[in-house]
This record gives structure tokens, sequence and C-alpha cells, in this order.
């Protein structure tokens, strides 16, 4: 569990992480692997919204049992790219937006 003010620092740092990852990722020049960065980038999003709701986003994963409030775009979109990446091996279910 994070304060608000480890949260921000948290998201300006993963924000920072996803910049040298891709431009790494740009230099290695592998399509998928480059789509990872969509992925985090989708991720941080998520994160930094619910974050200005008040919801601590570290704690919302299965280990914990708390879902990442997200909308059904971004599960699209996060579907997309994982399809990039891994192909039909993995696939993710669109559902209801879920509301924080």
């Amino acid at each position: 569990m994070m304060t608000e003010t480890e949260r921000r620092v948290a998201l300006e740092r993963m924000d920072q992480a996803i910049g040298r990852f891709y431009s790494a990722a740009i230099q290695i020049g592998n399509h998928p692997f480059i789509e990872f960065a969509g992925v985090m980038t989708a991720y941080l999003k998520s994160c930094q919204r619910a974050h200005d709701a008040g919801v601590d986003f570290t704690e919302c994963n299965q280990h914990a049992g708390r879902e990442l409030p997200m909308e059904s775009f971004e599960v699209d979109y996060l579907a997309e790219k994982l399809n990039c990446i891994f192909g039909n091996r993995i696939t993710a279910q669109v559902s209801e937006p879920q509301q924080g």
C-alpha cells in the first residue's frame, strides 16, 4: 500500500521507465517487443485515472483481489496489443466498464 504522495512519485517513475524501455525497444527493432511499451502506457493511464479517483492502484491486482478500474476501450486496446505480441495464444475478454 502506498500513500498518495508515494503513488504520485511512482506514476512519474513508471512514465520515465516506459520512455526508456520504448527508446531501447525501437533500437532493437522487434515490433512485437515494441508493443510492450503500448501495454505499459495503457496500464500507466489506468493507474493515473485510478489515482485521480483516490484508488490505490498498487493494490489492484489478482493477488490482492481488487481490479484496476478500466474502460472497455482500454481492454480492447490491450487485447489488440497482446494479440500482436502473442497471437491467439492469449486473449482478453471485454467486459462492462468498471467504476472505481
